[in-house]
Order: structure tokens, then sequence, then C-alpha cells
């Protein structure tokens, strides 16, 4: 989508990162880091102590969980890494996993090239919230299953992780004492209140915070999202030290180590200010709550805002395409370029959902609204822009 955003000269809400400057203070940080000659080597495969303790520092102040940065983190070369050395380290060849889709692309495939046999739960997706139905979950599992593999927030749908879902796997785990959960919290501080007209965060929550699912779980990070930095490679994995050794045993003959200066640069921006986690706060809840009321003033699409991430998904009330020929159309016609659904899907399902990024700059959403009205007008059109 992102080739032919730029072939049609297209708004690009398709890819999944922020197109917002970091904090000049991390960049600082990475020079000064780029400027001494004595870290441009190798560093600890399970990654730089300074900054596996900063990634336990977090958990305990923003969780209220701990872990030994010794021996329950490692730093990896971004969370898809880290998912892929989890799978690998906590199954064997026929072992049986489950998921939830829409899913992240690259969790099949570590599945597949581990020959897991893994089976995916769909989400239902409304207007109303993206539902999981957990009693199609329960309902999979079984004494041969060794991962449920979870992502809160969720991409592509933005559904956050809430209380009752921490209920639910604690009966889980307990029906199924050899059930490990791996879950990607890539988006683990973008928690936002669930009205986007309300610009306010909420306190981020994750299965760690119960003691029964810290000793089941696998947690997955990325300090690329959290730093506005995906291009950086940097990713965490936190698990109980058993598990953790096997991961680490895996990831070491992956790619052995993150990037080591930009390591200690994350390292030192972190552990000088551990608020600077919400760095993009404020600019991301302002620019989604313009965009969904963008999105209402100018069209008529469905609209799904999220209660986590930087995403929102859209859909005509009617429509007759397939969201792949729809995303290709509105490409083309529209000039703004988004993300069909399907591919998130092992087969191919088709949800009827596209997915817009709005980590971008308040002209470029304005635009692209406007741009999409003109292909779905709305009932009743204004001549005005929403401030």
């Amino acid at each position: 989508m992102t080739a032919l955003s730029e072939k049609h000269g297209a708004y690009n809400l398709a890819q999944g990162l922020m197109w917002l400057p970091p904090d000049p203070h991390l960049l600082e940080e990475a020079r000064s880091a780029f400027t001494d000659h004595t870290l441009h080597q190798y560093s600890s495969p399970a990654g730089v102590p300074a900054l596996r303790t900063a990634i336990a520092m977090l958990s305990e102040k923003f969780f209220e969980t701990p872990y030994d940065p010794d021996r329950e983190i490692t730093i990896t070369a971004g969370a898809t890494e880290a998912i892929f050395s989890a799978i690998q380290a906590l199954t064997l060849p026929g072992d049986e996993a489950l998921f939830i889709e829409p899913a992240y692309d690259s969790y099949l495939p570590a599945f597949q090239s581990g020959n897991v046999q893994a089976r995916a739960v769909p989400m239902e997706i409304s207007e109303k919230g993206a539902r999981l139905d957990w009693e199609a979950v329960a309902a999979s599992l079984s004494e041969k299953t060794r991962i449920l593999l979870l992502n809160f927030p969720h991409n592509p749908t933005g559904r956050a992780l809430h209380l009752e879902d921490v209920h639910i796997l604690e009966t889980l785990v307990a029906r199924y004492p050899r059930l490990y959960l791996v879950v990607d919290e890539a988006y683990e501080y973008m928690y936002w209140h669930p009205d986007p007209s309300q610009a306010t965060p909420l306190p981020p929550l994750s299965v760690r915070q119960s003691p029964i699912l810290r000793e089941k779980s696998v947690i997955i990070g990325s300090l690329g999202k959290i730093l506005g930095t995906t291009g950086w490679r940097l990713g965490y994995i936190a698990a109980p030290a058993e598990l953790t050794a096997r991961i680490r045993a895996v990831h070491q003959f992956i790619t052995f180590c993150a990037p080591t200066p930009l390591q200690i640069a994350a390292a030192k921006y972190l552990h000088s200010n551990p608020n600077r986690v919400f760095f993009f706060h404020d600019t991301l809840l302002a620019r989604r709550k313009l965009f969904v009321e963008l999105l209402r003033t100018y069209t008529s699409l469905k609209i799904l805002p999220p209660e986590g991430g930087y995403f929102v998904l859209i859909r005509p009330t009617e429509n007759q395409l397939p969201d792949i020929q729809l995303a290709e159309h509105l490409t083309r016609e529209a000039k703004v370029a988004s993300i069909p659904l399907s591919p998130f899907y092992g087969d191919g399902t088709d949800p009827g959902w596209l997915r817009l990024c709005f980590a971008r700059s308040v002209d470029m959403l304005k635009n692209a609204a406007q741009r999409l009205g003109e292909v779905y007008p709305a009932d009743q059109p204004t001549d005005h822009l929403t401030e």
C-alpha cells in the first residue's frame, strides 16, 4: 500500500508507524552514544544491563510488577524478533497454539516455522468495538495447547485489555497448567479514554499485574513504539527466569544482540525520566480526537476509534468491493492510502474494515478526511474544519 500510495501521490495513512519527531533529548543521547568509540561492539546477548534495569524499573513503576533485570529481562532486535524467539523457545514441532485474528502478520509464520499447529479465533468487529469471544477461545484450548498468543492494545483494532479479560485468563491458565501466554504489548502505555472526544489517557493495564498470570506470561515490549524510533529495532521480553533462560538460548542464535549504542541511548534517556514513556501521549490523543471528528464531519463512513494505539478503523455504510480492492480504490480516487484487514487473517477473511494511522501531521489528517469525504460524503456536509 505504501508503494501504491507513492505511485498515486496519496496521503500515506497505511504505514503503521509514527511520522512524529522523537524527543530531542533522546536524539542527543544517541549522538553521545555514537561518538563514544567504546560502544560500537557487541553487547551481551541478554542486552545492555542499564537498559534491562530501565525496563524492570518501568514495569515496577507503572505496573507495580517487579522483574529481575539479570534473569528476567532480555533486549531483542525489535518486538517481532521477540515474538519469534518466544514461540521457538516454548514449543516443539507438533505442539498446538492459539491466537486471535485479525493478527499482526508475523504471528502465523512464527508458528509455522516451528511446525506448531496454530489455530485462530476471530474477533467480532463492529462500530461498538472489537469483542473477544472468550467462549470460543476456551473451547479451542486443550491439554496440547502450549501458547495462547494475545495482543493488547490490539493491532489493528485498538482493542485494549480489560479487567474482565484478566479474570478469564486466570481461569484458563488454572485449567491448563502447561499453557503459556505470549502477550504482545507493543503499544503497552497507549491506553485511551473510550470516548475519543475525551483527550485523556488511562493507566496502562497488563496481564503481568496478576500474580497468577505473571508467572505464566511472556511479555513482549517495543521500545521502538515507546520512543517513536521503530527503525532502531529495540524490543524486549519480560518473563519468569526459567522461561527467560529458554528464550535467551534461542535469541542468541537469531540476532545475538540488539544495537549496542542505541541500547545505551535508550537506557540513559529512560533512566533520567521514566515518565518519558508518555512523551507522545498528548499529541496522539489530540490527533485521535481531531481525526475522528473530521471523519464524522466530512464522511458517511462507519468509524471504530481505538481504546489504545494509534489506528482508526473505517468502512463504508454500503460497499460492494472486497477490502483490498476498496483500499486500492481509495488510494487512487481519494488519494488516501489505508491497510485492508483481510491480510491480518490467515485465510483471507474480509471483515470489511480498513485501518488508518493517525500518528501523522494535522494537515495530513485534515486533507485525508476531506478527500475521503469526496468519495463518501457526509449526509449533512459542513463547510468548516473541526479544530
